[in-house]
């Protein structure tokens, strides 16, 4: 890391990452809770990974969260909807 001298064991750059969270808004979605530390940017870029990577995975997960949470109804509703030509 630029600027430290010491160095990220493992479990403590694991630690960071465990940070990196979503939080469920008023609306229904999801989003980044944080944004992404300089610390995790490195850990991350370590993998090939960037901050973009992380905002849209957490965009995925958030919306896997939401349809799953959908009720049943819902779901049914929405299934039928797609399969139907106008």
């Amino acid at each position: 890391m630029p600027g430290k001298p010491n160095y990220l064991s493992v479990p403590s750059a694991l630690k960071e990452l465990e940070k990196i969270e979503l939080v469920r808004q008023p609306n229904g979605n999801y989003k980044l809770d944080h944004a992404v530390t300089a610390t995790q940017k490195v850990i991350l870029g370590a993998f090939g990974l960037d901050e973009e990577w992380i905002k849209t995975q957490a965009s995925l997960i958030g919306k896997d969260i939401q349809n799953d949470a959908m009720p049943e109804e819902q779901k049914d509703d929405d299934e039928d909807a797609e399969n139907e030509e106008y």
